[in-house]
């Protein structure tokens, strides 16, 4: 059941322009706050445009050099997962590993909601290009605050066939 709803997400690009149930996207985000983060910090908050505020967030964010990402602005809900700076430890922890893991923590969180996207019958779009400080000032975040990824959803418009992965032997070593 699980592999079958993996192989059963696939990135959307063409969406229908209906809108979606209240419910559905509550039940969507309530998977995202359901995620794992390091120390349980929770780096992160969702903001979902509709209608009118997501029409002129769009035409913001996705202009001039980003414009190759407007087809999104289709889609009738978008959720941008702001990035909160993480307190000392986190800090610590991500200069001694070399890792910042609220990138890692905010990757989580999104799959857990394309993957509810997709066991309720919708699609869904990772978006990272679009402009972040147009973002920021649209969204009136703080400054220890930054937009690091959309997340567009709907109902598709078109079913893209499934994309070669690489081979589990490419990908894969044991080390015994």
């Amino acid at each position: 059941m699980f592999e079958d709803l993996l192989k059963e997400r696939k990135s959307i690009r063409k969406f229908k322009e209906t809108p979606i149930e209240k419910d559905k996207i509550i039940k969507i985000l309530e998977c995202g706050l359901l995620s794992p983060s390091a120390c349980n910090v929770q780096p992160y908050r969702f903001i979902v445009l509709l209608g009118q505020k997501k029409n002129e967030f769009s035409k913001e964010v996705f202009d001039g050099i980003f414009s190759f990402s407007s087809f999104v602005s289709k889609a009738p809900v978008l959720i941008v997962i702001v990035r909160i700076k993480t307190n000392v430890k986190m800090k610590i922890g991500n200069f001694v590993c070399d890792t910042d893991f609220s990138l890692i923590d905010i990757g989580i969180a999104g799959e857990h909601m394309v993957l509810k996207a997709t066991e309720l019958g919708l699609g869904s779009l990772w978006v990272g290009w679009f402009d972040r400080k147009k973002a920021k000032k649209f969204l009136k975040l703080s400054k220890n605050e930054s937009p690091e990824i959309i997340i567009a959803i709907g109902e598709k418009d078109e079913n893209p066939q499934f994309r070669r992965k690489k081979k589990f032997e490419e990908a894969t070593t044991f080390m015994e």
